[in-house]
């Protein structure tokens, strides 16, 4: 009698295969944007319509425009298959020097004949494979929101000249360790301060400057300081 095969025999890398791991965008198939709650914005550290499956997806990529440590990330960024069956992962993150390919779903786990040989074959690639619960996202719901609408809003502003006005904010931060939004927005004229607006959310989207953007939406009352 031979011996049985190992486990590991049916978990091994080269369970996984993919055409490229030159990360892009995979096209949403028509059927799966009616089946899935599918959800679209033009995003900031991924410069192209962004498409997300679900609104956990749309959240989690509000909370890494929000990390100044990501610079970059990739909704459903290539297509595989794992012991014959098609799988795209939810997003590909730059985060400093790692690279990290990320699975979002209700429970956060996923069954080890797939979540093995995807970490093997990515570990051969210098990539860590994650997995993360819904639950773990929405936990961070307001803020995620509150940096999807500071995307929003610094993206249609993306040809805004605010050399200047980041000095300005810069200065009067620096005057007064911190302020609030309302300070350096004028709430009746939003017109004649919208450069300095547009500039504070454009140095916190940097990193420069820290927020009050956990517990409550954005408004004119949130602190604001520099981050040190």
């Amino acid at each position: 009698m031979q011996p049985s095969r190992p486990h590991t025999d049916i978990t091994r890398s080269h369970c996984v295969t993919a055409e490229t791991l030159s990360p892009r965008q995979c096209p949403t198939p028509q059927a799966l944007k009616k089946a899935c709650d599918f959800r679209q914005q033009c995003m900031l550290k991924h410069p192209r319509l962004s498409d997300f499956h679900s609104l956990a997806e749309h959240l989690h990529a509000g909370l890494l425009e929000g990390d100044s440590a990501v610079s970059s990330y990739i909704p459903q960024p290539f297509r595989l298959r794992v012991r014959g069956i098609c799988y795209t992962p939810d997003c590909y993150i730059v985060d400093g020097d790692r690279r990290r390919i990320l699975e979002i779903n209700p429970s956060g786990e996923i069954p080890d004949d797939r979540r093995i040989p995807l970490e093997q074959f990515f570990k051969k690639q210098k990539m860590r494979f994650e997995v993360v619960s819904n639950q773990s996202i929405y936990a961070r719901r307001i803020e995620a929101e509150n940096w999807l609408e500071i995307v929003r809003l610094l993206y249609v502003a993306r040809d805004v000249d605010t050399q200047v006005a980041e000095q300005t904010v810069l200065e009067f931060l620096y005057r007064h360790t911190q302020c609030e939004v309302g300070d350096l927005v004028d709430a009746g004229d939003r017109e004649r301060t919208y450069n300095q607006e547009i500039a504070l959310f454009r140095l916190l989207h940097r990193g420069i400057l820290r927020a009050a953007l956990t517990d409550h939406h954005l408004d004119y009352d949130t602190a604001v300081s520099l981050c040190h």
